[in-house]
């Protein structure tokens, strides 16, 4: 949860008729979390119900993403609900999401995002894992 604080309270600017447009720019309540479902801690700490590779390290998840204007006219809270899941293993995660628009302000398609995580400090311990303070 954050607040968003524009560096200008608005701003103008021509359009193609030449006419001043003024454009308002709100404070905003960003809002974002996740449910997260870890398959890798169901078989670990729950019960192993005899998952194997890859599917025994998949965690499905779905996250939210949200923008409301606090002032200054700024409309509807919009924001997309991205369902998705992961592969995490030992050096690295992959995850797939869909990004869905809550609502007509935030779009009209689903679009997706893609993921490569690589875990640097499990990769090279010795150098980019390696504490800076500490021993």
């Amino acid at each position: 949860m954050g607040i968003g604080i524009p560096t200008h309270a608005s701003s103008s600017s021509l359009n193609d008729d030449g006419d001043v447009v003024i454009e308002r720019h709100p404070h905003m309540l960003n809002l974002g979390f996740a449910i997260e479902y870890s398959l890798p801690y169901l078989q670990a700490f729950v019960k192993d119900v005899g998952l194997r590779e890859p599917f025994n390290q998949l965690i499905a998840l779905v996250e939210f993403a949200l923008m409301t204007p606090l002032d200054r006219g700024g409309g509807p809270t919009t924001g997309t609900i991205n369902p998705g899941i992961l592969w995490a293993g030992r050096y690295m995660q992959l995850g797939l999401e869909a990004v869905v628009p809550i609502n007509r302000q935030t779009g009209s398609r689903v679009g997706w995002i893609a993921q490569v995580h690589f875990f640097l400090d499990d990769i090279f311990p010795m150098t980019v894992g390696k504490p800076i303070f500490g021993k």
